[in-house]
């Protein structure tokens, strides 16, 4: 029986390489022989430990921004998903059962089957091939499949994702449009690629925060469309927000940032009466004290978590790649083969200075 490669978080920081069989399809499923999986700071908080006690736990085979063609393929799966074998596709991370309350209402995205790939299945889950750190991912039936165009390179194919998570929540969720002013808090990929959807749905005001070690994504910003840039560590992000707007704050304030508190405070009171914060930053697991309940409550702030993108979300980064790909292609930083995928994730964390500033990072299996 053929085998495909992965690589294992068994424990926090410790990749193994492991075999596992690759499974026969029935009628209903498929196997993808991966192209590519991008990276995000979700995978390297994985790394260090910190998802260790939610979803699959370890060991773990991590990715959850896979992309790849189909290597084998069932016929009721072909007809349902409208691809074959050799075609390119992009599946999302949350395989939703179809079934509970939050998938019948049309929000999969918070799927109670707690089930998806790169991040929701141990290894010891058969068939163990739920990772994009892998040669070959397994498909299950209720996969999410989006078809691929052909022509795109494979790294900037690999933003469909971390695109598609952008257009969610600033468009679809935090409601920006036509004249919105937008404050993103976090200058990583993510909320790079939120500048770039703020542009293209009409925002006038993208103002884009970030740390004295962030110059150098702030600049990308700046070329993607921000309006104005703040280095929180040499300007109050508050105060220039009301300067910026002239006192009107903003309409929708969308924080990125990874383990940091103060954005979170600093949302609310950059964000106008009525307003909408959306948190989309992993923190850690660190608890958040002198929250201003009172301020949330008198201005009737809107506070949301977002966790990923949809159907339609991710069909719209397709198409956005397809369109405007040229002008995203500068965040494509970083690519590494499967065996140096330790070097991925610790550049990534920018635990490897020697390495440049990575925004978007590519993991492929040769």
């Amino acid at each position: 029986m053929a085998e495909a490669l992965a690589a294992v978080l068994e424990a926090p920081k410790n990749f193994q390489f492991r075999a596992f069989p690759i499974p026969d399809v029935g009628e209903d499923d498929a196997v993808l022989r991966v192209e590519a999986c991008g990276l995000c700071g979700t995978d390297y908080d994985q790394w260090l430990g910190h998802l260790k006690d939610w979803g699959g736990g370890m060991p773990i085979i991590p990715g959850h921004e896979v992309m790849g063609l189909i290597d084998r393929i069932g016929p009721k799966a072909s007809k349902l998903w409208n691809v074959k074998e050799g075609d390119r596709v992009a599946i999302e991370p949350i395989i939703p059962c179809g079934h509970c309350e939050d998938c019948v209402s049309g929000a999969y995205t918070r799927c109670q089957s707690d089930l998806g790939y790169g991040l929701y299945q141990s290894t010891d889950v058969a068939p163990s091939l739920w990772g994009g750190y892998a040669t070959h991912v397994y498909l299950h039936p209720r996969t999410m499949v989006h078809k691929l165009p052909s022509t795109i390179p494979t790294d900037l194919m690999t933003l469909v994702n971390p695109l598609s998570n952008a257009i969610r929540w600033i468009y679809e969720v935090g409601g920006v449009g036509l004249g919105s002013t937008v404050v993103i808090e976090g200058p990583g990929q993510r909320g790079l690629l939120a500048v770039a959807t703020a542009k293209r749905v009409g925002a006038a005001n993208i103002i884009v925060t970030g740390t004295r070690a962030d110059a150098a994504r702030l600049e990308l910003a700046s070329r993607l469309g921000a309006t104005a840039t703040i280095n929180v560590d040499e300007q109050d992000p508050v105060a220039s927000v009301v300067e910026l707007t002239k006192g009107k704050l903003a309409d929708v304030v969308l924080d990125v940032s990874s383990g940091a508190m103060a954005p979170i405070l600093q949302a609310i009171d950059m964000v106008k009466r009525g307003g909408r914060v959306v948190l989309a930053g992993l923190k850690s697991n660190n608890k958040l004290n002198g929250l201003p309940i009172d301020n949330v409550v008198l201005r009737e702030i809107e506070l949301v978590g977002v966790l990923s993108a949809g159907w339609q979300s991710t069909e719209m980064a397709i198409d956005m790649i397809e369109k405007e790909g040229n002008s995203l292609q500068m965040l494509c930083s970083h690519s590494f083969s499967l065996e140096n995928v330790t070097d991925a994730v610790r550049t990534l964390g920018r635990e490897n200075p020697d390495s440049g500033d990575a925004v978007h990072v590519t993991l492929t299996p040769s």
